[in-house]
């Protein structure tokens, strides 16, 4: 399992959504809204789960981003 992100529609920062996922449970609900509370602006934002993505790190120690569109 590994966090799910989504960037902050007012500040542009990565915030978490406290969901941990798979990328199978991700593209199951590929066309969901969550309501999520934004760390940043301290608001709430109805996000796509279209818009959101996961990390993770490759075998090599490399850091790289999944997107899932």
């Amino acid at each position: 399992m590994a966090s799910l992100f989504f960037i902050c529609p007012k500040t542009r920062h990565k915030a978490p959504t406290g969901i941990e996922t798979d990328a199978k449970s991700l593209q199951a609900a590929w066309t969901g809204i969550m309501k999520v509370d934004c760390p940043h602006c301290h608001e709430a934002h109805d996000i796509s789960v279209r818009d959101t993505y996961i990390e993770a790190v490759a075998q090599d120690d490399s850091d790289r981003l999944y997107r899932f569109r």
